[in-house]
Formats: C-alpha cells, structure tokens, sequence
C-alpha cells in the first residue's frame, strides 16, 4: 500500500481555541496534521500505524498538566480537503485511543490509532475520503484547546508509483505515446460517464519487434519524463480520469488506441478550475517494464456553458 504521512506541525499550526480561559500555559503539539492510509481496497481495513508506521500522537508541550481526549468526526460541510468528501460509513470507524482521558506531565504524549474497514460499497469505488481524528486537551482551570489530523483514504486498486522496478526500465525507443499530451478540454463539472464529443484518443505505437502488453493508469506521482503544461494544478483525485480499456495489447509495428476521458464531481469548488492528470502506460514483454507518460489537461466550466476543445 502507498502511503504517507504530513510533516509534524506545532500546535499553532492548526489549533482551534474551544473556549476562552485562562491558558497561557495550555499548549499542545501533533505528529501530523495529515495522514495518507493509501489506496485500500473494499472488503479490507487499514489503519494509520499499519499504513504510516506509526499511530497519531499528541504531547504536552505547555508547562502544566492536561486530560487529552481523542475522538473522531466527520468534516464538517466544505471543510474536507481538495478532491476529498466526508467518509460515508461511520460505523465502519473504530478508534484506539491508548490514553483516553488520561492526563499528561509536561512533554509526555499520549497516542491513538484509527482503523477503517471498507464495506463492499461499489458506490465508494474511485472515491477520496476524509474522517477527522480530533485530540482536545483540557487544563485544570477549565481551558482546552483542540488539533485536528485529517485522516485521508482512496478506495480502488493501488496506483502506480513513480519507483522505477529493480534494474531500472526497461529501454525500447520504439515505443511511444500520441500525443504525448492533450487538451485542454472544457469540461462541465458535475458531468459523469463518456461523453463521445469529448476526451481524447491516445496512440499506443510499438515501432519495435515485441508484442506488448500496455496497462494505463492515472498516478498520483510521477518523475520529471511527465512534463505538464503551466498553468495547470494537479487535479486532486487522480482516479477522475477515465481509461478505456485499461489494458491495451499492441503487436510489434502496429498501432494500439485508448480512450481518455474525465469525470468531475458537481460541486461548486470544482468550478471554474485548471486541471492537468499524468497517465502511466507501462509495457511489459519478456519481463521488462518501459513507461511512457501522458498528459491530459482540463477546464471545468458550469453544465450550461458550451464544451469546447481547443
């Protein structure tokens, strides 16, 4: 599983004042403001200690002692992060809070883990989730003080890596993509499913003598081969992007297609946005690997607005 976690970040990074009170001395430090679980599958679980290699962590950075409490929340309504929606399953959330409503010394640190199991939902397939772990810390006069994780999930097979295989790639200077990258596109957010007067058509070319088995998938990382045009943010679901079919056989001195395509979710922060996706299609014969990448750009415009392509 690919994952990762956010930089530690001091209290005053992300703290949320509960209550006015007496707390010069009520500080509190996180070991993350961020945490990646990575792509998970349905029918699975995964939690932030498995997927990160540590759980999340709070310490008592202030002079006096302090009763930390641990629970965790969805987003509240625009309050997830970009290309994120509020985790739909609550009850397939468990927190493990080692220390719940202990108190701490001075520089100790209490610790939980969360865990989420992904129903078979085919709902949430291709979909970027985010649930809240919320730790509150309160002092003896009454104050407290609140640091908040996003914990981050995205449901769907793993996506390729920027990681090159052992022995590096494979060289096949015969192989290419065409264009090597498209658009932009006007795209009407909100729009699901193909639209045949949009998208592109993306040329496999095997100029070689091996037969190959190309796989394409969005990414979400990528080496400096992927060259975006300026301008353009990357889109912060990578798994909008629509390949058909995912799986191109391509025999030596022909030509094989694929249809690219996106799928922008209808709502408001979307609008009105420049995205660019990064495709990987690696060929595969013999055993060796070769990547090649594609670049796909997009503008999101309202449904009313006439798609145009340029």
């Amino acid at each position: 599983m690919n994952a990762r976690a956010a930089p530690s970040f001091a209290a005053l990074m992300c703290l949320a004042l509960v209550r006015a009170g007496p707390c010069r001395a009520l500080s509190l430090r996180s070991s993350a403001a961020e945490s990646f679980l990575g792509d998970v599958s349905p029918g699975t679980a995964v939690s932030v200690s498995k997927a990160t290699g540590s759980g999340l962590r709070v310490e008592n950075s202030g002079g006096d002692p302090i009763r930390v409490e641990f629970r965790a929340v969805s987003p509240p309504p625009g309050g997830c992060k970009d290309g994120y929606d509020p985790w739909p399953h609550p009850e397939s959330v468990r927190l493990e809070a080692k220390a719940r409503g202990a108190e701490l010394r001075p520089g100790e640190a209490a610790a939980a883990d969360l865990v989420v199991t992904v129903p078979r939902d085919a709902a949430l397939d291709g979909g970027q989730y985010e649930i809240d772990v919320v730790a509150t810390a309160h002092d003896r006069a009454g104050a407290s003080l609140s640091l908040k994780t996003r914990v981050l999930l995205s449901v769907g097979p793993v996506l390729p890596s920027a990681a090159e295989p052992p022995g590096g790639f494979a060289e096949r200077p015969g192989y290419s993509a065409s264009p090597p990258r498209a658009g932009p596109e006007r795209v009407p957010w909100g729009r699901t499913g193909s639209d045949p007067g949009g998208g592109t058509t993306l040329k496999i070319i095997e100029a070689g003598d091996e037969d190959l088995s190309v796989s394409l998938s969005p990414v979400r990382e990528w080496d400096g081969n992927a060259r975006p045009e300026e301008g353009f943010e990357p889109a912060p679901n990578p798994r909008w992007l629509r390949l058909e079919p995912g799986v191109v056989k391509v025999r030596a001195g022909a030509i094989g297609r694929a249809r690219v395509w996106a799928s922008v979710p209808r709502q408001a922060r979307y609008a009105g946005r420049r995205f660019f996706f990064v495709v990987a299609l690696d060929a595969v014969a013999g055993g060796r690997r070769t990547r090649r990448y594609f670049i796909y750009h997009l503008e999101t415009v309202r449904p009313e607005e006439k798609t145009r392509a340029r």
